[in-house]
C-alpha cells in the first residue's frame, strides 16, 4: 500500500514591521474615518451639565422666541395642546373613611368643582397681585418651562385684615416667579445646590430668590413647606431629563443650533431674493474694439483710399448708435438696436433645488425636539393625509399627555391643596368630622384629575364611530370616552338626562341613542355582516 505524505504549503510571510489585525468584537469599533473621535465627549453628573450650561441656554431660548416666528408659534402650539383654555378640575376623593356614600361623595365634588371654577378665574382670589387667573398663570408655566426647563410658584396667605382691605374672601395666593430669579448658587458646605437648600437625604428645605426691593436685588430663604405640611414653593420641572440635577434646563437646548441654521438659511435666502430683483443689461455689439481702429490707423499711404473707407463705414454706425440709444426709465420708449446688435439681460440665479428640503428637514428636527407636528410648526399640509395625520398625532399625543402631567398639572394642584385646605378649615366647604378628620386623610381627600383639551382630529366622524364600536364590545367606557374630550362624564350624563326630559315635556324626540328603523336587524341595527356603513362614492 502506497502512502503520501502530505506537505503544508508556506504562505508568504508578513513584511518586517506589519502588524497583524485581530478581529474584536466591541462598541464603536467601525470608526476608520475618525468621525466618532473628533467630538470629544465626557461622563459627568447631571447636576454638572446643567448647572454649566442652563443660564446659557435659557438666555437663548428666550431670544428665539422673541425673535422667531417658528419658535413662538411652536410655544404658542405646546400651550395650546397642553392646557387649551384651562386645565379642568376633575375631584377624585375617597372619602370612604369619612363616612360618604357614592352620592354624597359626588355632591360633595360637584361643590368642590364649583367652588374652584369661581376661584381659579377671579384674578383677585388667586392671584397675590389681582391679574392673572390659574388659567394664565399656566400658560406662563409653559413658558418658562421651554425656555429654562422649570417653573417657580410661590404661595402667600393673606390675613383676615388683608382680604377686607382688598374685597377679597380666600386668603390662598399664587405668585409666577421667573426660574433666574432663584439664584444659581452652589455650596457643598451648607447643601446649596443651585440655590436649592437639601437636608441630609436630599430632601429640598429651603429655596434662595432674588428679590427687586427699592431699586436692589435683596436675597430671601423661602421654605418649601409651612407648619402644617402646606407648600410655600411650587417647583415644577421635568425630572426625567436630568435625574440627578435639582433644576431644569430648556427642552429646545438641542435644536438651538438648528434654529440658528434655519435663521442663516432664511437670511441667505432673502438676500438672494433681493438680488433676483436688481439687474445688469448690456449691449453685445460686432464693433470694431479700440485695437481695430488702431490697426485701421496704421495702414500705409498706399491704403489711403481703403482706411478712409472703413472710417466712414464705422462713423456712420456710430451715428446710428447715437439716434437709436437704449432706455431703461422710459417705459414708453421703443428702443432701436444698432445693425448686428443683442440686448442681454443679467440677474442673479434663483435657490437651489435643495434649499426646500433642506430647510423642511430643519424644520422637522426642530419640531421633534420641541414635542408638536412638523404640520403644526410649519403649518404646511401640502403632502399630509389621512393616515400621516393620524400617525403624527398618534406619536406627539402621548408627549402633550405627559407635559401636562409632568409640568401643568402639578402646578394646579400644589395651590388647590393650599386652597382646599384653607376652604374646609373655615368651613366654606363643610366635611363630615371637620378639618381634623380631614386633617387625617388629607391625601384621599385632596385627589384629583386635571384634564385638558381633547386630541386633535383629521377625521371627527371615524373616531366617533370608532367609540361606538368600541362601547358596543365593551372594550370602553363611557367615562373613557368623555375623560378622551377633556368633560367629566357625570356632568355630561346628567346634562343628557336634563335635556331628555326637557324633550319629552314638549314631545319632541330625544336624539340620543341609536337610532330606530331604518336598518336591516333589530332596534334599526345593521344586518349581520354588515356592520360598516356604506361608502359613498362621490
Amino acid at each position: 500500500m502506497n502512502t503520501r505524505t502530505r506537505r503544508r504549503r508556506k504562505g508568504p510571510e508578513p513584511s518586517a514591521g506589519a502588524v497583524p489585525v485581530q478581529p474584536r468584537a466591541q462598541y464603536l469599533r467601525g470608526d476608520r474615518s475618525g468621525i466618532l473621535q473628533m467630538r470629544r465627549a465626557i461622563t459627568r453628573d447631571g447636576t454638572v451639565n446643567v448647572r454649566e450650561a442652563a443660564a446659557r441656554a435659557a438666555a437663548l431660548a428666550w431670544d428665539f422666541m422673541h425673535n422667531s416666528g417658528w419658535l413662538a408659534g411652536a410655544a404658542t402650539q405646546v400651550i395650546t395642546d397642553t392646557i387649551g383654555t384651562e386645565l379642568k378640575l376633575n375631584c377624585r376623593p375617597n372619602l370612604s373613611r369619612l363616612g360618604y356614600d357614592a352620592q354624597e361623595q359626588s355632591e360633595f365634588c360637584r361643590l368642590v368643582e364649583a367652588e374652584w371654577h369661581r376661584y381659579a378665574w377671579e384674578p383677585r382670589e388667586c392671584d397675590l397681585a389681582g391679574k392673572a387667573t390659574i388659567a394664565e398663570m399656566l400658560d406662563g408655566v409653559i413658558r418658562y418651562y421651554l425656555a429654562s426647563g422649570e417653573a417657580f410658584g410661590i404661595l402667600d396667605f393673606l390675613p383676615t385684615g388683608q382680604r377686607k382691605r382688598y374685597g377679597i374672601r380666600t386668603g390662598t395666593k399664587i405668585s409666577l416667579v421667573a426660574s433666574h430669579r432663584l439664584k444659581r448658587e452652589t455650596n457643598e458646605f451648607n447643601g446649596m445646590d443651585q440655590g436649592i437648600f437639601h437636608d441630609a437625604i436630599g430632601r429640598p428645605t429651603h429655596y434662595r430668590f432674588c428679590r427687586r426691593e427699592s431699586g436692589m436685588d435683596v436675597d430671601h430663604d423661602i421654605p418649601a413647606y409651612d407648619g402644617r405640611g402646606l407648600r410655600r414653593v411650587v417647583h415644577v420641572m421635568d425630572r426625567g431629563d436630568n435625574p440627578d440635577s435639582p433644576r431644569g434646563i430648556s427642552p429646545m437646548t438641542p435644536v438651538m443650533k438648528v434654529a440658528a441654521q434655519f435663521d442663516q438659511l432664511a437670511d441667505a435666502t432673502l438676500a438672494t431674493a433681493l438680488m433676483q430683483t436688481i439687474f445688469a443689461a448690456t449691449i453685445k455689439s460686432p464693433e470694431a474694439s479700440a485695437a481695430a481702429f488702431e490697426a485701421i490707423n496704421s495702414l500705409g499711404e498706399d491704403y489711403d483710399d481703403l482706411r478712409g473707407d472703413l472710417m466712414d463705414v464705422w462713423g456712420q454706425r456710430l451715428s446710428a448708435l447715437k439716434e437709436g440709444g437704449i432706455s431703461m426709465n422710459d417705459p414708453a420708449r421703443i428702443n432701436h438696436l444698432g445693425p448686428g446688435e443683442e440686448f442681454t439681460m443679467h440677474t442673479a440665479s434663483t435657490p437651489g433645488s435643495q434649499y426646500l428640503p433642506f430647510s423642511q428637514n430643519l424644520q422637522r428636527e426642530m419640531a421633534r425636539c420641541i414635542g408638536i407636528t412638523y404640520e403644526s410648526l410649519a403649518m404646511d399640509h401640502s403632502s399630509a393625509s389621512y393616515s400621516s395625520v393620524k400617525m403624527s398625532m398618534a406619536s406627539i399625543w402621548p408627549i402633550v399627555l405627559r407635559r401636562r402631567e409632568r409640568i401643568a398639572a402639578p402646578f394646579c394642584q400644589a395651590i388647590y391643596e393650599n386652597w382646599l385646605d384653607e376652604m374646609i378649615w373655615s368651613g366654606a366647604i363643610p366635611v363630615k368630622g371637620g378639618y381634623a378628620a380631614y386633617s387625617a386623610n388629607r391625601i384621599d381627600v385632596v385627589d384629583t384629575e386635571w384634564r385638558g383639551p381633547e386630541r386633535p382630529s383629521a377625521d371627527p366622524y371615524k373616531d366617533a364611530l370608532s367609540n361606538k364600536i368600541e362601547l358596543e364590545m365593551g372594550a370602553t367606557t363611557m367615562q373613557r370616552i368623555y375623560a378622551a374630550k377633556g368633560l367629566n362624564w357625570e356632568e355630561e350624563t346628567d346634562q343628557i338626562a336634563r335635556e331628555m326630559d326637557k324633550l319629552k315635556k314638549i314631545e319632541m324626540p330625544a336624539p340620543f341613542g341609536r337610532s330606530q328603523g331604518g336598518g336591516a336587524g333589530p332596534n334599526g341595527a345593521a344586518a349581520e355582516g354588515l356592520r360598516e356603513p356604506a361608502k359613498v362614492v362621490e
